[in-house]
């Protein structure tokens, strides 16, 4: 069974807009618990909502679907971009079509990055890296991040692009890279849902530590 709030995009969807009078009346629910079910959807992004004025008194609120809520009715959408790229892949002799591919990723990588590059930042590679997972996860392509012996890693447990990435590899790599380009940092791709993996995952290795020479043991070039 479908949920209240589910029920609520679909109306919204439906009609555009509406209001908090109007979505109680359809699904025969008090405001109060209405209300508590669009801050929900709106802290998630799925419903905004603006003053609207008619006629005496207080202006009433109006909600409506975001695009991310549009998109996520879209059911269509990533079995359309698989087949975009797979036909690109296969627009030109040999190589050449994967190329085309490539260079297509590299433009989106690099408007990414100029999209996102002043939300990137801080003083410390941490502090860079929580700016940056902050910043990706609007694109769904980061979700968190933590640090463990070997480095900092990055992962995300839902993939966006999943379908595109299973027409081809070139996906990940430009996922890779703009976040290689936003955090300034070597970044190693150690794991694709789509290729099996339990997540998506990256890694920034830490340098590795010089072994102590031992007190009265000369090295090579001291000799």
């Amino acid at each position: 069974m479908k949920s209240t709030r589910e029920h609520i995009l679909e109306i919204l969807r439906a009609r555009s807009q509406a209001t908090v009078s109007e979505l109680a009346d359809e699904l025969d629910i008090a405001q109060p618990a209405l209300r508590r079910h669009l801050d929900i959807l709106a802290a998630q992004g799925l419903v905004a909502y603006q003053p609207e004025k008619s006629g005496l008194g207080r202006p009433h609120f109006v909600y409506f679907p975001t695009e991310q809520a549009m998109e996520l009715a879209s059911t269509g959408y990533p079995r359309l971009v698989e087949r975009l790229f797979g036909e690109l892949c296969a627009l030109a002799p040999g190589d050449e079509g994967q190329s085309l591919v490539d260079t297509v990723l590299s433009r989106l990588s690099d408007r990414m990055v100029d999209e996102y590059r002043h939300q990137v930042g801080g003083r410390s590679l941490e502090e860079r890296i929580e700016s940056l997972v902050t910043a990706l996860q609007q694109e769904g392509l980061l979700s968190g991040w933590e640090r463990r012996p070997d480095g900092y890693h990055l992962f995300n447990v839902s993939c966006p692009h999943r379908r595109a990435a299973m027409a081809t590899p070139a996906v990940c790599a430009s996922e890779e890279r703009t976040i290689r380009l936003l955090l300034g940092a070597e970044v190693d791709q150690v794991g694709t849902a789509v290729r099996g993996a339990a997540l998506c995952e990256y890694v920034i290795r830490l340098p590795q530590r010089a072994e102590p020479v031992p007190a009265g043991v000369a090295t090579e070039q001291a000799r």
